[in-house]
């Protein structure tokens, strides 16, 4: 069984955690579209960082990958389900924290022992991920004063504007550092 496939058996479980949320208050819907355009990229580079350190990262990596999984379900659920906006969009918000928070323990778990310039690009790449995601969320909802730490070495990465930035962005890290992997 491969990580994709084991996704989609954690996504399930994964969903029904992450979709545990507070009620919240809507603010802007283009912020649920630009999520949506998003995502499949964001899934892509970060495949892309787990396949260029080793295996070791794997184990971080499913968990993550079951994490994409939720935020695309609940992006799914929000724009077909009844139920009011503001619910749709507490479980949004909850799976997007998830993320971000199973990014920043991916980050940490990066071997040191990987060439220099592999964990460069991961560390950055991450970073990236971690800042754009952040930004989106902010914008469905401004976050309640995080924890200390939560977001703990994502570095100083601005995050992208848009997923064309997001794409050259990310392209740049990994070919500052002797990368290959390239999103569209």
């Amino acid at each position: 069984m491969n990580r994709r496939q084991f996704t989609g058996h954690l996504v399930g479980g994964a969903a029904g955690l992450a979709l545990a949320g507070t009620s919240l208050t809507l603010e802007g819907c283009s912020a649920i579209s630009d999520l949506e355009t998003w995502v499949p990229v964001g899934l892509t580079a970060f495949d892309g960082v787990a396949a260029i350190v080793d295996a070791a990262f794997t184990a971080v990596a499913t968990t993550v990958d079951a994490l994409w999984g939720a935020v695309q379900n609940a992006i799914a659920l929000y724009q077909n389900s009844t139920d009011p906006v503001a619910t749709k969009l507490d479980k949004v918000i909850a799976t997007l924290d998830a993320l971000a928070g199973g990014l920043t323990q991916a980050l940490a778990a990066l071997p040191i022992s990987i060439p220099s310039a592999v964990l460069t690009a991961a560390k950055l790449a991450l970073a990236l991920i971690i800042a754009t995601l952040k930004s989106i969320r902010n914008r469905l909802q401004p976050p309640a004063p995080a924890p200390v730490g939560l977001y703990a070495g994502a570095g100083a990465s601005a995050p992208a504007t848009s997923k064309k930035d997001f794409v050259k962005k990310f392209n740049k890290i990994m070919s500052d550092n002797g990368q290959s992997l390239r999103v569209q």
